[in-house]
């Protein structure tokens, strides 16, 4: 697409609207690439309990949604994420001229997907127990103990696979970034999955996850420590 026609699309007399629930989810990573790129946008928080009214006037049903300054509604968080990367005047979120270094930022945002995915299942059976084929938690006598089993399971066994798989990448690639010395959108994404570990947020999984990777937490500082995603961060 190119930097100049990507803000094209991003800029007008009205600013981009982003609507996504008051959460950080796959929205944050947008919101994120946005404000590194220097475009305005209005960050429309929906309300859990005004969801089903909104709901109904999604073009997919789900959130978030993009309008752009001409009323186009755009859909798909990795859609809007690589729109904003595009649209970096610098060319380093997202770039558009070197494809050596797109294709380590295409692999990483698989990976961080492939982790993800990975997760999915023990979050959502704490969640929606019957999307799996079992009774909703509240009929299911055995639904804390097998979502305890899978949580932990998943912090032993899968998340360092994966954190060893983005610490290759980290060395591999100089140690400053995932695909070099510049941030791009796969360290906005990869840091987002990688940092929800660490909250403490999930059942089973304590928020010390990520304790055991250092070059990892390195590498999120460096993240924190960019200026523009440090100025998004203390509004």
């Amino acid at each position: 697409m190119g930097t100049e026609a990507a803000r094209k699309l991003l800029t007008g007399t009205t600013p981009v609207k982003l609507e996504y629930f008051d959460i950080q989810g796959v929205a944050e990573p947008v919101r994120i690439a946005l404000s590194v790129v220097d475009v305005p946008f209005e960050d429309v928080r929906i309300q859990f309990k005004d969801w089903p009214t909104r709901k109904s006037t999604t073009k997919h049903g789900v959130l978030p949604e993009m309008t752009l300054p001409d009323g186009t509604v755009v859909t798909e968080s990795m859609a809007m994420l690589r729109l904003a990367g595009e649209a970096d005047p610098e060319g380093k979120l997202y770039p558009a001229d070197d494809a050596a270094t797109r294709l380590k930022v295409e692999q990483a945002l698989g990976l961080a997907g492939d982790m993800k995915r990975a997760w999915m299942p023990a979050m959502y059976m704490g969640m929606r127990p019957q999307k799996f084929g079992y009774p909703p938690k509240d009929e299911w006598d055995e639904a804390d103990a097998v979502i305890e089993r899978m949580r932990k399971g998943f912090v032993a066994d899968e998340l360092p696979k994966y954190m060893g798989f983005f610490t290759d990448l980290i060395n591999e690639s100089g140690g400053r970034f995932l695909c070099g010395d510049n941030l791009t959108i796969a360290d906005i994404l990869a840091y987002q999955e990688i940092a929800y570990f660490g909250r403490g947020i999930a059942d089973h999984v304590p928020k010390e996850s990520l304790e055991p990777y250092p070059d990892i937490l390195a590498w999120m500082g460096r993240v924190d420590a960019h200026p523009k995603v440090a100025a998004y961060k203390a509004k």
